[in-house]
């Protein structure tokens, strides 16, 4: 299949119109998450978790909690790689790799920057070594999945299913990034600090392959 099959243009305003919503959502949260009223809602909420959240829920994060993580993007990745290293086209397997791969690079230098330390409230499962400002569950699930139904996307014939993928992947993505907190892994703010991170990650990313993409033969 010929690399630009299916493929389709995004309004520039509306992809520099989410670049910047989310960077300036960042950078408020990153100048404002150790203070009040941002930090005693964290702990306020962190607290409830750990006492009061139903199990049921717990457990129904768990799932969304993989889906975000190494395992299930990992997953989904090389499958989608495979299907595009298939097709030859290699614009949209750097777009998938730099969207995958450059979100991962970016949170682990931001949380390296902040060293924020996690919520201390017994949490149901194992605390990962890394900081906690801002969530790498929330950012990768909105750029790494983003990425995945953009290409995803482009390559189902019928609006409806379009419709329907996108649905999830917006659910799934907002989900991921509730089940840290469920899971009492993060703050409120670091996962809304991650959907602002991964939006205008994946907006950029969006941006220079369409930009790539105007100027190919």
């Amino acid at each position: 299949m010929h690399e630009a099959v299916g493929r389709r243009r995004y309004s520039s305003s509306r992809l520099v119109a989410l670049l910047v919503l989310g960077s300036v959502g960042f950078v408020v949260l990153a100048a404002t998450y150790d203070h009040d009223p941002l930090t005693s809602i964290d702990v306020d909420v962190a607290k409830w978790v750990a006492s009061d959240l139903p199990h049921a829920l717990e457990l129904a994060a768990r799932p969304f909690s993989w889906l975000g993580g190494w395992i299930g993007l990992t997953v989904l990745g090389v499958a989608m790689a495979l299907v595009l290293m298939r097709e030859r086209a290699w614009m949209d397997l750097v777009f998938l790799g730099t969207a995958l791969l450059g979100s991962d690079l970016a949170v682990s230098l931001l949380k390296a920057w902040f060293d924020r330390e996690r919520p201390d409230v017994a949490p149901a499962v194992p605390l990962p070594v890394s900081a906690s400002f801002p969530s790498a569950h929330a950012a990768e699930g909105v750029a790494g999945l983003g990425a995945l139904a953009v290409l995803a996307a482009e390559r189902l014939p019928d609006r409806g299913a379009r419709t329907w993928l996108w649905a999830a992947v917006v659910v799934a993505g907002v989900a991921v990034g509730l089940s840290r907190i469920a899971l009492s892994v993060h703050y409120v703010t670091d996962v809304v600090a991650g959907w602002c991170l991964g939006l205008a990650w994946l907006a950029g990313c969006l941006l220079v392959r369409d930009r790539l993409a105007s100027r190919a033969p």
